[in-house]
């Protein structure tokens, strides 16, 4: 297992452009303006990227698919697993 905090600092390190390489991460999508998500989403291979200016306030990281290239805003809360490991947090 894995405290959030320590898995948020070792996302930070893997930007798309120069991070130290791709990580593997389990997080629930969630939309509350749009009423939409609970989708569970399984990334092999994924690294940090940006959000828009409206999500960091928000307890959020931009997250890329290195496979499709699609983007995710993902709230720290919604992370499962990083690494394979399970996410806790207290």
């Amino acid at each position: 297992m894995i405290e959030l905090k320590l898995a948020l600092r070792k996302i930070d390190q893997m930007d798309y452009r120069d991070g130290t390489g791709p990580f593997s991460i389990t997080f629930m999508t969630c939309d509350r303006n749009r009423k939409t998500g609970g989708e569970i989403i399984f990334l092999e291979s994924a690294n940090k990227c940006g959000v828009p200016d409206s999500c960091k306030d928000r307890e959020m990281r931009g997250i890329k698919c290195n496979q499709t290239g699609k983007r995710y805003a993902v709230h720290n809360r919604l992370m499962f697993t990083f690494n394979n490991e399970n996410i806790y947090w207290v």
